[in-house]
């Protein structure tokens, strides 16, 4: 058994009750809790992900996700060591305008015909095109967030160092577009079939590694 397979039986109750907290997100979750999830992936990119979550919890706690102007937001994410903040606080804004309320039919309108389907890539890259601050890690890392995770992968700077180190990529790549993030993709996608185990828990097995911890 590889060390990956080691890991991930050793720890498979606790990714598989990971998993299932998240799809029960979606299916009893508000619109409030998942524009929550939104704005959490908008404030990752550049953060540390705690970091992102706790701010988020302190917007929401202080009523600022559903009310806050730009000013508001984005003095509460520098205080919570939020970086780019201001960046941050606009795409909040903006999202929230298109997103919030009635977030999750409005979610549902880009991905709900793909989910069906079974076509969890093609969700992804069309509700990454809608919201402002998100690239496809973003968009993969809230649709796993969320239940919707599928076969997706969240490529950051985590997993990257686990693909090298398992030499399913030859080196981190310095930037990524798409066409390069759809290529890693499918090569994390591959090792995660030949160690048998399935990519949204592969996901939480590399940040195990990484952190000594299952998170979000």
């Amino acid at each position: 058994m590889s060390d990956i397979a080691s890991i991930y039986a050793s720890i498979k109750k606790d990714i598989n009750l990971r998993l299932a907290e998240f799809a029960l997100l979606w299916e009893e979750g508000g619109d409030a809790e998942i524009f929550k999830e939104l704005c959490f992936c908008v404030c990752t990119p550049q953060n540390d992900a705690r970091k992102a979550w706790n701010a988020v919890l302190g917007l929401q706690e202080d009523g600022l996700l559903e009310k806050g102007g730009h000013p508001e937001i984005a003095d509460a994410l520098r205080s919570r060591g939020v970086r780019f903040h201001k960046n941050k606080a606009a795409y909040i804004v903006k999202n929230r305008k298109i997103f919030y309320p009635d977030t999750k039919n409005k979610i549902e309108a880009f991905i709900g015909t793909f989910i069906k389907n079974g076509d969890f890539i093609e969700a992804r890259d069309a509700l990454q095109k809608e919201v402002s601050g998100w690239g496809l890690k973003e968009a993969s890392h809230f649709l796993r967030n969320v239940g919707k995770g599928g076969s997706l992968c969240i490529l950051d700077r985590h997993i990257m160092r686990q693909l090298a180190l398992y030499r399913v990529i030859k080196e981190i790549p310095a930037s990524i577009n798409g066409a390069v993030y759809h290529e890693i993709e499918q090569k994390m996608l591959a090792f995660a079939k030949k160690e048998a185990v399935p990519p949204d828990a592969l996901d939480l097995v590399f940040w195990y590694k990484e952190k000594n911890e299952l998170f979000k």
